[in-house]
C-alpha cells in the first residue's frame, strides 16, 4: 500500500530487470486482443455508477453459479472448512450460490476502484481505524498489513491519499502474464501514489522499506507450496511466512494488522485498518508469528464469511504430501488443527500386493501427524486392512451399500473433505462412485486403466509386470512424494 513519485530510482517497475521483464516481454496477437478488449471494458466501466457495476457483476456471479460446477465444488469444499465441516444439502448450496454472487460482484467493482474519482471514493469507500493504523507506521516504523482475499481488496491500493504522513505505501502482488495489461494495471494502481512489487523481482526494496518504515500490504491468506504448513481454519496448508519475515526484519519497529475489506451495500465497502496483532512474548520464530497472524486473518474473515474469495483451491495438494515439521510446526499443528488431511486409498486388490503396500501405508500415515487414512476394499480383505493401526476407516466396495452411500454417512462426512486419492486398485464403477467427492488430488501407477485421469502417476520400473512389488512403492512413494525411505 507510498510516495507520489515515480523516478526511476524509486519506482518498484522501473526497477525490474531483464531477468523478471524477459520472462512476460514478448506480446503476441493474443495479448495485444485482451489488452485492447480490457482497455475498451474500462472506459465504460468508467463512466458507470459503481453501484451498476456492483449489480452487473452480480448477475454474472448467478451466471457463473449456474455454469461452472467445478467452481461450485471448490466454493463448497472450502465452506465447508471454514464454516462447518458437516455443512451439507440446501444451506450448503445456498453459501455456495450467495459467495459466488458476491465474489463476482466484488471482482467486478474491483475494476471500477482503480478508475473512481475522489468524490465517487468518498461516497462509496469507509475507512476504519485509519488513525492507529497511520500512528504505526511513521517515526521509522513500519505496519505489515497481512490482507486476506475477501471483499473489494483493490480499495487498499486507493487509499494512499488518506495518509499523508507515512514516508511509503506499497503492496505486494503478482503479475501478470500479459505484459501489455500487466502496464496497464500496474499503472492505475500506482496513479495515486500506491508502490507495487512483484514478488517475481525478489524481497529486496520490500526488505528496504521495511527497515526505513512506512506501510506495506501483503496479500497473506493465498497457498504456497514453497511456505509452511500450519493450519488456517483449523486444516493444515500451505501458507507465506512473509509478513513474519518482514515483521523481524525490522527488529522491534514492526507492527502486524490484519487489513480487510467488507460489502456493506451496493457499491459500498469498509476497509477496516487498524486491528493491530499482539504477539505473545515467546512468539519468535516465523512459524508462531505466521500462526498467529493465521488466526487474525480467520478472526476477520468470520465475520462475514461469504465475503471470502473461496472460489480458488485454498487448501489446494500437491504431489508432495508433507513439508518438512519441525518441531515447534507440529506442536502447532496439533495445537490449531481441527481438521485432518484425509487420505482416501483404493486398496490393491491382489492379496501378494496389498502385503507389498503394507510397509508404505505405515509412511504414509508418518509423513504428517494430521495424516488419517482411509481404505476402500472388498469384502475379503476388510480383515486384513483393519488389523492396521494406521488406517482410521474401511469401507468395502461390493456390499450390499455403495461406498459412496458409506462415506456420506454423517459420521464419515463430517470429519471433513478428502483431501487425496490414491487409486491403487478399483475400476471405472468405483471411479463413477467417488465423483462426488472431487475436488481431489489423484494419484496411482502409470498402468491403471484410468491413469489419464490422475494428477500424477507413478512410472514402473523396467520391464515390471504383474503386480507391484514393494520395492516400487518404496521407490514410488519416495521419487514422487518426497516420502523419506524406510529405515
Amino acid at each position: 500500500m507510498s510516495t507520489d513519485s515515480h523516478d526511476k530510482t524509486t519506482d518498484p517497475k522501473t526497477d525490474i530487470s531483464a531477468e523478471g521483464m524477459e520472462k512476460s516481454s514478448t506480446v503476441t496477437f493474443g495479448h495485444r486482443v485482451i489488452y485492447y478488449l480490457y482497455k475498451l471494458m474500462c472506459i465504460g466501466i468508467k463512466c458507470t455508477d459503481v453501484r451498476v457495476v456492483a449489480l452487473f457483476g452480480r448477475s454474472i456471479g448467478y451466471i457463473v453459479w449456474l455454469f461452472a460446477g467445478r467452481r461450485r465444488k471448490i466454493v463448497a469444499r472450502n465452506l465447508r472448512i471454514v464454516v462447518d465441516p458437516a455443512l451439507r444439502g440446501k444451506k450448503l448450496r445456498a453459501m455456495v450460490r450467495r459467495n459466488i454472487v458476491r465474489t463476482t460482484m466484488n471482482l467486478a467493482s474491483s475494476l471500477k476502484t482503480g478508475l473512481m474519482k475522489h468524490r465517487e471514493m468518498e461516497k462509496s469507500i469507509r475507512l476504519e481505524g485509519a488513525k492507529h493504523f497511520e500512528e504505526c507506521g511513521i517515526n521509522g516504523h513500519t505496519v505489515i498489513s497481512c490482507i486476506p482475499h475477501a471483499g473489494n481488496w483493490e480499495v487498499l491500493a486507493r487509499i494512499r491519499p488518506y495518509f499523508h504522513r507515512v514516508p511509503r505505501f506499497a503492496s505486494m502482488y503478482r503479475r501478470l502474464s500479459n505484459p501489455l495489461l500487466e502496464d496497464f494495471v500496474y499503472l492505475s494502481r500506482t496513479r495515486y501514489g500506491c508502490e507495487m512489487y512483484s514478488k517475481e523481482n525478489g524481497l529486496r526494496e520490500i526488505l528496504k522499506l521495511a527497515s526505513g518504515g512506512g506501510l506495506l500490504g501483503v496479500l497473506s491468506d493465498q497457498f504456497t507450496n514453497e511456505g509452511i504448513y500450519l493450519p488456517y481454519f483449523g486444516k493444515v496448508t500451505g501458507v507465506t511466512p512473509l509478513p513474519a519475515l518482514i515483521y523481524k526484519r525490522c527488529k522491534g519497529k514492526g507492527h502486524l494488522f490484519s487489513v480487510f475489506t467488507r460489502n456493506t451495500g451496493l457499491g459500498h465497502w469498509d476497509a477496516v485498518l487498524g486491528r493491530e496483532i499482539y504477539l505473545p512474548e515467546d512468539c519468535k520464530s516465523l512459524a508462531a508469528i505466521t500462526m498467529q497472524v493465521n488466526l487474525a486473518l480467520e478472526k476477520c474473515q468470520k465475520e462475514n464469511i461469504l465475503d471470502g474469495l473461496w472460489m480458488h483451491h485454498r487448501w489446494k495438494n500437491t504431489g508432495q504430501f508433507a513439508k518438512d515439521m519441525d518441531e515447534e510446526t507440529q506442536k502447532l499443528i496439533r495445537q490449531y488443527a481441527k481438521l485432518p488431511f484425509r487420505i482416501l486409498i483404493a486398496a490393491p486388490e491382489d492379496p501378494w500386493e496389498a502385503e507389498q503396500f503394507f510397509p508404505s501405508l505405515k509412511r504414509l500415515k508418518n509423513s504428517r501427524i494430521d495424516a488419517e487414512i482411509t481404505i476402500l476394499c472388498q469384502n475379503k480383505s476388510m480383515e486384513f486392512w483393519q488389523k492396521s493401526t494406521e488406517v482410521t476407516l474401511c469401507v468395502p466396495t461390493d456390499g450390499k451399500v455403495s461406498p459412496a452411500e458409506l462415506l456420506d454417512a454423517d459420521d464419515v462426512y463430517a470429519r471433513g473433505p478428502f483431501d487425496i486419492l490414491l487409486m491403487l486398485g478399483g475400476d471405472r464403477h468405483l471411479w463413477r462412485q467417488l465423483q462426488g467427492l472431487f475436488p481431489l488430488a489423484v494419484f496411482g501407477w502409470k498402468d491403471h486403466p484410468l491413469s489419464r485421469y490422475f494428477q500424477l502417476s507413478y512410472k514402473r520400473q523396467k520391464d515390471a509386470t504383474g503386480p507391484h512389488s514393494a520395492a516400487e512403492y518404496e521407490t514410488a512413494f519416495t521419487e514422487y512424494h518426497h516420502l523419506a525411505p524406510s529405515s
